[in-house]
């Protein structure tokens, strides 16, 4: 049974769609979202933020899997090639260890950058390479150069797998985040206050809406500028600017976590002096838009400038002062182009902290 330890049945979260951006108190009905008097149809979501989700106890261990999910859970044991766990909103699970990227056995790990594939990290002492064997509650074991060495799960942070970048979820493939932090991939459908989820491992889930805190899905003609590999050019006119840095609400409530900003999931927040360039994907079958919500960036003191450019055209050009801690909805028409560019500089005051956050940037198709 989920244990959630805060109940809401309707509350204040957001609706995208391909045409518009709702606000209100937001309800799960069977077949789509309520927002307020309006019925959304779930195939008409892009995304949505559930509102305010009710908390969870902390989990003391995490998987993450090679497809980009986190389960946050408590890991039991390894054995034959099952991996069981168990956790407030998921139960007792026994899945195939295939498509395990990573195991976290401390709780409040930071992410680390540096990480090696087949490698066992320990809280003292230098990582040990290996392949996993199997895990008790006590212990985990490795094959390692020494042989197989059996260490007190006590003593080991996590356990490297494999590395490289998620793999990316196919159209009408839905990305789930939970309260905890855990986010899901599957196929999700709208029941009467709860999210249905068919997980290709986990089997047949229902989750209920406070526990839910976005739903994610995965349409063709979108494509989120979070997501794209983009190149940046970096004049660094002033020690500490001209920095990117991508933030993930859906991991809002992991150690360490913390939020992408008012009312959206992802947000992209870009300092001065820099100039992104987005190559977009596909054939320019017709005109695309850019939809994002803007805001001046956290702790700005001092005046940022925004340029979006498009077919080597400016397309919208806008000062960002440091007073704009709303987010303002943006739509920019981008025509036919193959290219997007993102330019933020100084405007009329210099000051450190400075720059914007674009919240939920994602193109359509049309």
């Amino acid at each position: 049974m989920a244990l959630v330890l805060s109940v809401a049945t309707a509350d204040a979260g957001v609706v995208q769609t391909h045409t518009e951006r709702l606000t209100g108190d937001l309800a799960v009905r069977t077949g789509g979202l309520a927002v307020g008097d309006r019925v959304v149809k779930a195939d008409e979501v892009l995304w949505a933020l559930l509102g305010r989700a009710g908390r969870t106890l902390p989990q003391p261990n995490v998987v993450r899997r090679t497809n980009g999910e986190v389960w946050q859970c408590e890991i039991l044991s390894l054995a034959a090639g099952k991996l069981t766990f168990r956790s407030p909103l998921l139960g007792l699970k026994h899945v195939d260890r295939r498509g395990i990227a990573a195991l976290e056995f401390q709780p409040k790990l930071p992410r680390g950058e540096a990480l090696e594939a087949g490698t066992l990290y320990r809280k003292e002492g230098e990582p040990l390479p290996g392949s996993l064997l199997w895990i008790s509650p006590t212990q985990v074991a490795v094959d390692s150069p020494l042989g197989a060495m059996a260490m007190d799960r006590r003593t080991v942070t996590r356990l490297i797998v494999t590395r490289g970048a998620a793999a990316r979820a196919g159209h009408g493939v839905c990305e789930v985040a939970l309260a905890d932090g855990s986010v899901l991939r599957g196929v999700a459908r709208f029941e009467e206050g709860a999210v249905a989820l068919r997980h290709d491992v986990l089997g047949e889930l229902a989750l209920p809406a406070r526990a839910v805190r976005s739903v994610l899905r995965h349409c063709p003609k979108v494509a989120w500028l979070t997501e794209l590999p983009y190149r940046a050019e970096v004049r660094r006119l002033l020690a500490g600017a001209g920095r990117i840095k991508t933030v993930d609400r859906r991991m809002a409530d992991r150690p360490n976590g913390r939020s992408a900003g008012p009312h959206c999931i992802r947000s992209l927040r870009i300092e001065p002096t820099t100039k992104v360039t987005y190559r977009l994907p596909g054939e320019p079958a017709g005109r695309r838009v850019l939809r994002t919500a803007l805001w001046a960036a956290p702790g700005a003191k001092g005046e940022a400038r925004l340029r979006i450019s498009a077919g080597g055209n400016v397309r919208l050009e806008r000062a960002v002062p440091p007073s704009q801690t709303a987010a303002v909805p943006v739509t920019v028409e981008l025509g036919e182009a193959t290219e997007l560019t993102v330019e933020v500089t100084f405007g009329r005051r210099v000051a450190l902290p400075c720059g914007v956050v674009l919240g939920d940037p994602h193109v359509v198709g049309r």
